[in-house]
């Protein structure tokens, strides 16, 4: 019989409509790609349950809308956010331009020290790539995110994309940062407020 989770973290997975999102995340909890995959409308929720050498953790993978029009309503489901995925299209340079906006909102909202990692999607169309690797390079060192170049399609490094920060989950659990939870609620500590929180 396996355990049960260890704790939950609460991850959101953001950028520009169109940019695959949804086809990222259901790929990586799935293993499956959806051709008719539709736009979110505000924000959908799944979960999946990763092993690593210290814990068994609850991923919450929380798929907001890239549509301006839910910009007000997704912002706050970034609150309490461990992990930000922020997802371009390597064939749609408007969708890398537009990160700087939602690194923003990330930065206004959620946690003080939360894990951002870079995905570019579509690798599977790199003969109509837009964004170069020089630029996308400059952009994640400047502000210091790992880059990975995924394909929600053919399922290329997607799981090492989502899973890339575990270890660094791993370290803050074992210096105190997340608490072990009592109930299903994800419980994150803020040693800067020295209060807990639960993660909606």
């Amino acid at each position: 019989m396996q355990k049960k989770v260890d704790f939950s973290v609460k991850t959101v997975i953001i950028g520009d409509s169109g940019v695959g999102k949804t086809c990222v995340l259901t790929r990586f909890t799935r293993d499956f790609f959806d051709e008719t995959s539709q736009p979110t409308l505000g924000v959908e929720f799944l979960a999946k349950i990763v092993e690593t050498p210290q814990n068994r953790i609850e991923l919450q993978l929380w798929d907001t809308a890239g549509q301006e029009l839910f910009r007000s309503v997704t912002r706050g489901y970034y609150r309490g956010s461990v992990i930000a995925y922020l997802v371009f299209d390597i064939t749609s340079h408007i969708s890398f331009d537009n990160l700087e906006k939602w690194i923003a909102d990330i930065k206004e909202v959620a946690l003080p020290n939360v894990i951002t990692v870079l995905i570019g999607n579509k690798s599977d169309l790199a003969d109509s790539r837009q964004v170069t690797q020089a630029e996308i390079e400059a952009f994640a060192k400047d502000h210091k995110m790992d880059y990975f170049e995924v394909s929600a399609k053919t399922g290329d490094r997607v799981v090492e994309a989502i899973t890339s920060c575990l270890s660094i989950i791993d370290e803050r659990a074992a210096s105190g940062v997340f608490a072990v939870p009592q109930t299903n609620e994800s419980i994150i500590y803020d040693k800067d407020s020295n209060q807990k929180s639960s993660c909606c």
